[in-house]
């Protein structure tokens, strides 16, 4: 094997050891109010009946702070990392596996006619395996180790006890 298909492993490898303990979901989706939502929000403070909760609206850098009761949340679904990242891994997989396992073919001019007709799929056939195989590899790398997609938890049906015990757990701690 040649450093880099080691490297590539020895890197791959690492990545599966210390992924899900320290890529994990730091933002929130909040559902309120029928059909409204904070996307990427965190919150900060539960009381009995209020959530404080901090979102960008619409300046990057400039986090605004919302109440909000705890009657009106109808749901909550965790900001994944997979749904920003995995496309990324899917497009580096297919390009690993061009680079590094697309076998190219030897030279058309020493084939026979039989020989050219034969073999003249095995260059798309063996291209388009090599960046599927890649391109599943990575989709299935980052969506594993980044956390994969994140559930809806509906709140519908819910007292007011039960989603703060729920909330609590994404409460964001410094």
């Amino acid at each position: 094997m040649d450093r880099s298909r080691s490297c590539a492993i020895i890197l791959i490898s690492v990545l599966a050891v210390i992924g899900p303990s320290k890529l994990s979901a730091q933002s929130l989706t909040i559902y309120y109010d029928g059909n409204k939502s904070f996307q990427n929000c965190t919150i900060l403070h539960i009381t009995e009946n209020n959530v404080t909760i901090e979102y960008v609206p619409l300046l990057p850098g400039i986090p605004t702070r919302a109440n909000l009761s705890l009657s009106e949340i109808t749901g909550i679904r965790e900001f994944s990392r997979a749904n920003r990242y995995t496309p990324c891994l899917v497009v580096l997989g297919s390009f690993i596996g061009v680079k590094f396992f697309f076998e190219k073919r030897g030279s058309i001019e020493e084939m026979t006619l039989s020989e050219r007709f034969a073999t003249f799929l095995d260059t798309p056939i063996n291209f388009i395996t090599a960046i599927s195989v890649g391109g599943v590899v990575g989709y299935a790398t980052g969506h594993y180790l980044l956390g994969g997609n994140r559930e809806l938890i509906a709140f519908r049906n819910m007292s007011n006890t039960e989603k703060q015990s729920i909330l609590a757990e994404y409460m964001d701690v410094p």
